[in-house]
């Protein structure tokens, strides 16, 4: 089973994390001269763990590129009675997202049990990073809000996905939007940085002005971040080790300011992440894709009804599948919404036949006779998922043609939520106009970028405690 990054870089086990490893350790020579200056920090309070909520219960937080919402959403998903997660800014350029953005956030105000004043921001619209207006804006909602402790982010990451491996070159515009990331947070100064992304950012460099070496984007960074008095942990994680009932690594970099008082020594192998909960690595087994999307309504190729009568579980059933009663949790009970398919051509559908569980293209290359070069199709193109496991990665999946286990379609919109541990309540926008009846593939590429939601709460519920 793979591991993800821990602090002495020796034991890592993911071949992802190799140069994490090596930079880890890097950090932890670097913080032994540094120790000294650290021990001024560490006498000013005999345990670390709760600094952070010691002085205030209600974290302030800023979302940047904030999709449709699902990481910030993941956020206060993890407030209590107690103590918890106030969103200051959520900052989204494309106005489509945007108005998912600001659906999915007043449904939970209006919904949630957990009485955080204000959880959310009064206004959305959207708002350009790249631009030093973008900045301000975000800069005016800080300082209204008298700081900001965490900054969480998603950078568009088109720019480093397997799945588009074009996109490599250092000068693509989207690789260019981490550096804005960054330079929001040497601005704003939080106590906790969390910034998401796909793998190939730790394979994507980035050119030196006035240079010929290229200094890789992690190691960029790092060192920025480094340089303005943090202490980092990346790794890459899998959703499914925390309960989402799909494999989807990622990689994420926390950062934790020196003023917090922490050392690398102060965590144990996982770092400053949460042991992961599911799989052999944890208490209990994977989520699998029957558990997630068994429930749904049986539904045809180009079914377009957006909201649909639902006849799932309740009572009894809902115990014994805690993931479904989550999924459930605030969504109305009669009605489910956005259980929608793009229709597929009779053809595609001819194939989908002839695809057992876990069987992708190559159980059909005798009918792939449209594809000019078929020795350099993707694997997961025609994957049919398998009920008993979790689902591979999600990303667009109309257009890698990911298969419903036992209906011969692909996935609809809500399923494809449900293996994303998105709630039944959290709705894509289409348009800016029209909310729910048009433009579903902007859809299922807001839901292709999202952050899985539980993956986001328990390392949410894992910073409560810092």
């Amino acid at each position: 089973m793979r591991k993800p990054a821990c602090s002495p870089g020796s034991r890592l086990r993911y071949r992802a994390n190799i140069k994490l490893a090596n930079q880890q350790d890097k950090l932890l020579n670097l913080e032994i001269c540094q120790q000294g200056n650290l021990l001024d920090l560490q006498k000013e309070k005999a345990n670390n763990l709760g600094s952070l909520t010691y002085l205030r219960n209600e974290l302030r937080v800023v979302d940047l590129f904030a999709g449709a919402g699902g990481m910030g959403l993941g956020f206060l998903m993890a407030n209590s009675q107690k103590k918890g997660f106030r969103i200051i800014q959520a900052a989204e350029l494309n106005p489509i997202y945007v108005k998912s953005l600001e659906k999915n956030h007043q449904y939970f105000s209006q919904h949630t049990a957990y009485k955080v004043d204000d959880c959310s921001p009064k206004e959305f619209s959207p708002i350009d990073l790249s631009s030093q207006i973008g900045r301000n804006l975000v800069k005016e909602a800080v300082d209204r809000a008298g700081g900001v402790d965490i900054l969480i982010g998603g950078p568009p990451c088109q720019g480093f996905s397997q799945s588009n491996r074009n996109s490599w070159s250092p000068e693509n515009p989207y690789n260019k939007l981490v550096e804005m990331f960054v330079k929001c947070a040497v601005e704003l100064e939080p106590k906790v940085i969390l910034m998401e992304n796909v793998q190939g950012i730790l394979w994507t460099p980035r050119p030196i002005e006035g240079k010929a070496k290229e200094l890789g984007v992690v190691d960029y960074v790092s060192k920025k971040l480094m340089d303005a008095g943090y202490i980092l942990f990346p790794a890459v994680v899998d959703a499914a080790w925390y309960g989402v009932p799909q494999h989807r690594n990622r990689f994420f970099l926390l950062a934790l300011h020196r003023s917090m008082g922490y050392t690398h020594s102060d965590f144990g192998e996982w770092g400053a992440f949460p042991k992961p909960t599911h799989g052999s690595l944890g208490k209990y087994d994977y989520v699998t894709v029957q558990d997630a999307i068994a429930d749904l309504p049986r539904v045809n190729n180009g079914e377009n009804r957006v909201i649909q009568e639902y006849q799932g579980p309740s009572g009894e059933n809902l115990r014994i599948n805690p993931f479904l009663s989550l999924m459930r949790q605030m969504a109305p009970k009669e009605t489910i919404e956005g259980h929608i398919v793009s229709r597929q051509a009779d053809y595609v559908i001819e194939r989908y036949k002839n695809i057992p569980q876990g069987g992708n293209w190559q159980n059909i290359r005798h009918m792939m006779d449209n594809y000019k070069d078929i020795s350099r199709t993707h694997s997961n193109i025609y994957r049919r998922l398998r009920w008993s496991e979790p689902s591979i990665t999600i990303g667009n999946y109309r257009k890698s043609m990911i298969i419903h286990p036992i209906q011969d379609r692909g996935l609809s919109l809500r399923e494809a939520a449900r293996l994303q541990s998105l709630p039944d309540w959290f709705t894509f926008c289409g348009s800016v106009n029209d909310s729910v009846t048009s433009g579903i593939m902007h859809k299922q590429q807001q839901l292709a970028n999202a952050v899985s939601f539980l993956l986001t709460r328990a390392i949410a519920d894992y910073i409560l405690k810092l």
